[in-house]
């Protein structure tokens, strides 16, 4: 890392603070609490660090991701490298993937998923046609509902309180919280499969389409507009 993320590390008095635990939370804080002027340790169990994004080397020389194979919106990434005063960009390669994935459904039909709207609803229109239509409407209100609901994901929720705020309250229209993802999804698209493609990312939360919340459309919208990323070497070449 260059030199003013390492600055802090001068500074005298400085507080000590302990993390247990050196995966991706861990390291993100100490990387921040550090950047503050704190002196860090990191407390570890494993003989390496990643936690989830763990990244396990055979004795033949091949990788494999013990938890997450991509990375999803880098921007948060970037933002805490920023703050430390380093970049993303210079410390890691990142690989944006087009397509973003093959989707094989039960009677062979396929779709390669792309972030190029153009070819997406040409290959909606192959599978489901009438379908392709609802791809921009569902793009532009997912587009609205994160810029609604990203301060709120970055509120701390100190107390109680804080559910209620105006933020939380101004995005509840576009949370929809009486709906679930695919009762969300059948507004734009009819053919359950298409409805599938852009809620199987719910199994990153563990949870089915057909019970969690309408809010995380914005998991599939996320992918199509910010990206899927591969970081060169495996998960674990970030931490």
């Amino acid at each position: 890392m260059n030199a003013p993320f390492a600055a802090p590390a001068l500074q005298a008095n400085r507080p000590r603070v302990a993390i247990i635990g050196a995966g991706p939370g861990g390291l993100a804080a100490a990387m921040l609490l550090a950047a503050q002027g704190a002196r860090v340790t990191i407390h570890e169990k494993d003989a390496v660090i990643g936690g989830r994004t763990r990244t396990l080397t055979t004795e033949q020389g091949y990788r494999f991701d013990l938890g997450p194979t991509f990375f999803l919106y880098p921007r948060i990434l970037s933002e805490i490298f920023s703050s430390c005063g380093a970049s993303l960009e210079e410390e890691v390669k990142l690989i944006r993937l087009d397509p973003l994935y093959r989707l094989v459904f039960e009677n062979s039909a396929t779709i390669d998923a792309t972030p190029d709207l153009d070819a997406m609803e040409a290959a909606l229109r192959r599978l489901a046609p009438g379908d392709e239509r609802g791809l921009r409407p569902f793009m532009e209100e997912n587009r609205r509902k994160l810029a609604a609901f990203r301060p709120v994901l970055e509120n701390p929720f100190a107390s109680p309180t804080r559910f209620m705020s105006p933020g939380v309250l101004k995005s509840l229209p576009l949370m929809r919280p009486h709906r679930t993802v695919d009762e969300d999804l059948a507004t734009y698209f009819k053919d359950p499969r298409v409805r599938l493609a852009f809620s199987f990312q719910t199994k990153y939360l563990g949870m089915s389409p057909f019970r969690c919340p309408s809010l995380f459309t914005i998991l599939s919208f996320l992918e199509y507009e910010h990206g899927i990323f591969h970081p060169v070497g495996g998960c674990g070449a970030v931490s």
